[in-house]
């Protein structure tokens, strides 16, 4: 956690609280790292090309069906997801320290665990903190899904989007 500008972690089982340091501290599979200093693309973690943040409101349409007139009404926040785009290399590597197999493990556990049912990982985006989430038990983000596109054959490279959605309380995480 030095050198870096970005991070997602997943909060373990038992964890006295969600933050990074913790998540980092009780195991290296623990947290992903993008975009180190050195700039190169391992087998620890990715850089990152692309942050997309979608923050919406649930805003329904009361059709009017005998007149031009439509009714909306604004029902508050519907959600929050971000989906970063990253590189990784050294795909070629099965050790569970590789970011491609530290996401195919957090996708198969669950979104929630004992103390963090809302969701349990975390994110830190340094060049973006106001869209920054740790973790509590009453709000969380949820890895809702990851695609893998490896670049070329022989290229040991892989371009990753990872989609996340918080769960529980928007107000309070934004």
């Amino acid at each position: 956690m030095a050198g870096e500008n970005a991070a997602i972690w997943i909060v373990a089982s038992g964890a006295g609280d969600g933050l990074e340091a913790t998540a980092s501290a009780a195991s290296v599979d623990n947290v992903l790292l993008f975009n180190e200093i050195s700039k190169v693309v391992g087998s620890g973690g990715a850089n990152i090309s692309d942050i997309d943040v979608d923050f919406r409101k649930a805003i329904p349409e009361n059709e009017a069906v005998s007149t031009d007139n439509n009714e909306i009404q604004d029902m508050g926040i519907d959600g929050f997801d971000v989906t970063i785009t990253a590189i990784t290399g050294n795909t070629d590597n099965d050790a569970t320290s590789n970011a491609v197999n530290k996401l195919s493990l957090w996708l198969q556990n669950s979104n929630g665990v004992a103390g963090y049912s809302k969701g349990r990982f975390g994110l830190r985006l340094d060049n973006a903190p106001q869209w920054n989430v740790v973790p509590t038990s009453t709000l969380g983000m949820h890895i809702r899904n990851v695609n893998f596109k490896y670049i070329g054959e022989k290229k040991d490279q892989c371009l990753v989007v990872i989609q996340l959605s918080l769960g529980g309380d928007i107000q309070t995480a934004i």
